[in-house]
């Protein structure tokens, strides 16, 4: 349980800050993340220590119970689905999925999405609820 609580508040914290950036900043992420697919080096390297660091993720910390566990696990495994498309599909269907989701609307959504996660995990980790 110990390193349940240490993952909750620093991924936690992690997802509020991100999702807080990624909202307020949306118009200067959109052109970064839409010209990903066309960066070979740096979506390689980035997906690979995504990858390493998915796997710790899951291999460290395959809990299911109670449920701050479960959204730690399923981040890790969220991780190494993301960095397995990187670094195996072909361009066009990285790019494919990369226009899918770099719009502004995924870009609000997804940051409330971080930052309510983010929270609970917060809380959880720092014993405020």
């Amino acid at each position: 349980m110990a390193l349940t609580v240490l993952l909750a508040k620093v991924l936690g914290l992690f997802l509020v800050i991100v999702g807080a950036a990624i909202m307020l900043r949306r118009r200067y992420f959109l052109p970064v993340f839409g010209v990903y697919p066309e960066q070979r080096l740096v979506r390689a390297v980035v997906s690979m220590a995504q990858l390493l660091a998915g796997l710790f993720l899951i291999v460290m910390h395959n809990v299911w119970w109670p449920l701050p566990a479960a959204l730690i696990t399923i981040i890790g495994w969220m991780v190494v689905i993301e960095a397995g498309i990187y670094l195996l599909l072909p361009d066009d269907m990285v790019s494919r999925f990369i226009r899918t989701f770099n719009t502004a609307a995924w870009y609000v959504f997804g940051g409330v999405l971080a930052i309510a996660v983010g929270a609970y995990l917060a809380a959880f980790g720092f014993g405020w609820i």
